[in-house]
């Protein structure tokens, strides 16, 4: 019987070949990485075997640490086992990562106490095994721990692992440092891993602690509504966020009450982002400004704008929809040009930029 023992939850990638007949390792490798387990293990498992002259077909059994470790590590090595699993139709037999660390010496002391650092918690990953003891569904023994806890839980023991000198320093008189067994190393878990019972279920991966990245928050829905006599000031003060030349709420007021105009009120939370004004006249529509307030745009608010746009003047029968842009307006005829308008004519020194200089209005339409 053949055993591959996989390893990637810490800083360093391991992968063995135990032979349970011979009871003795037929091939072993070791690299310490900072980074790229995923494109490590593969090609180490594949020199492994062929070192050995062993095919992927003659493996009994795989053995793979679970965790804790760091998010990604971890999960490479289960994904691989799970893979290879699948693949050959064989079992994999799981080991928590502070007992496959302790496994090379939990005979030759009393007590071994594992301490992990937990990346820049200020916490760590402790377990205390004692001799002779089960390493098979050790994962009670391990703990996401403070350092008075670790201090504890060293109280009397040999203490290993990438957290160990951590807690030397701060001191228990009456605990003994052991070097050489800070990682997990798959050619010393291997034997013990290969006389764990099989079971029918994968290892999953063991977390103790929340992910360092927390999902973002869920943007809240973006509503447009019909605009209200009561938004012209709110308007007004956005469209001078946007324009150097910004409408006052007479302005708006003004534009709201000429015949076939209106505009359009883009919220979130209830608060106003953007709004787009416009008029319809004879089943075609002039947008006179849209406006995103500055921090909330390169969202799609202004796309969300005028999506909801053609939908209100479509259904009410209008055909076209015509506006104007600065051509010197980069981002503003990307957006256009993205949702359909084409050119259709310019006005040459329409839009004044500082005196004796102004640049062309470039007029496009929507065919909707």
């Amino acid at each position: 019987m053949v055993l591959l023992a996989l390893d990637t939850t810490l800083s360093a990638c391991s992968v063995a070949l135990w032979d349970a007949e011979m009871r003795a390792l037929v091939g072993q490798d070791f690299k310490i990485l900072g980074k790229g387990h995923g494109e490590a293990i593969g090609p180490m498992v594949q020199d492994v075997l062929k070192a050995a002259g062993i095919a992927p077909s003659q493996i009994s059994k795989l053995a793979v640490t679970y965790g804790p470790g760091t998010f990604t590590g971890l999960r490479i090595g289960l994904s691989l086992a799970h893979g290879l699993a699948a693949g050959l139709k064989r079992p994999v037999l799981g080991i928590n990562t502070l007992a496959a660390t302790a496994a090379p010496i939990i005979d030759q002391y009393d007590a071994v106490a594992v301490v992990h650092e937990a990346g820049a918690t200020g916490k760590f990953y402790a377990g205390r095994f004692v001799r002779n003891q089960s390493l098979h569904h050790s994962d009670a023994q391990v703990q996401f721990a403070t350092l008075e806890d670790c201090l504890t839980l060293c109280s009397g023991a040999t203490v290993i692992g990438t957290g160990a000198d951590a807690i030397m320093a701060a001191s228990p008189t009456n605990a003994m440092r052991v070097l050489g067994h800070d990682l997990p190393k798959a050619a010393h878990f291997a034997p013990i891993a290969a006389t764990f019972l099989e079971t029918p279920d994968l290892p999953q991966p063991l977390y103790l602690r929340e992910p360092d990245a927390k999902p973002s928050a869920t943007q809240p829905v973006l509503k447009t509504r019909v605009v209200a006599s009561h938004d012209v000031d709110r308007l007004a003060t956005l469209h001078a966020m946007g324009f150097a030349e910004g409408w006052s709420a007479t302005s708006f007021a003004s534009a709201l009450s000429l015949p076939g105009a209106s505009a359009l009120v883009l919220e979130q939370a209830g608060a106003i982002r953007g709004f787009v004004q416009f008029q319809t006249v004879l089943g075609e529509t002039e947008i006179n400004t849209i406006c995103v307030e500055p921090r909330w745009r390169k969202r799609g608010f202004a796309k969300h704008l005028l999506h909801d746009l053609r939908q209100n003047i479509s259904a009410q029968g209008a055909t076209k929809i015509h506006l104007d842009v600065a051509e010197d307006n980069v981002a503003a005829l990307q957006l256009y040009r993205s949702f359909g308008f084409v050119e259709v004519g310019r006005r040459k020194g329409y839009y004044a930029r500082s005196p004796g200089d102004a640049v062309a209005a470039i007029l496009m339409s929507l065919v909707i």
